[in-house]
């Protein structure tokens, strides 16, 4: 039986809050803000790893994704997705950036505590 590494993670991502143990994303006023199962494991994947490059293999394999080749974009709609869900401004994303030729990285706030 393995127990959960952190219980109760916290993690401030954006305009938002993801909580690892409850699998809620939840925004500044506290309300919870629907995420997919594939959404939230992109999320968590990001938590897990910020300020590391993540590339679309690591991402899909991280998911335990099945059937998916190298060109493979959905997890550029994911990411797509979850911007829309936690950036101030999508179209200008500080927090999931895209990393030319290596994936995405989650630049966490370093003036918000999570």
């Amino acid at each position: 039986v393995r127990a959960p590494a952190h219980p109760t993670r916290r993690i401030r991502m954006g305009r938002c809050v993801l909580d690892l143990a409850a699998h809620r994303l939840v925004d500044e006023r506290g309300n919870e803000v629907p995420v997919t199962p594939l959404e939230f494991d992109l999320l968590k994947a990001f938590a897990e790893h910020p300020n590391e490059a993540l590339s679309r293999d690591r991402i899909l394999n991280m998911g335990q994704q099945r059937d998916w080749d190298p060109f493979d974009r959905s997890v550029d709609l994911r990411v797509m997705r979850v911007r829309k869900k936690i950036e101030p401004d999508p179209q200008r994303p500080r927090f999931i950036r895209t990393v030319r030729n290596a994936g995405y990285v989650f630049v966490p706030d370093a003036g918000v505590a999570g």
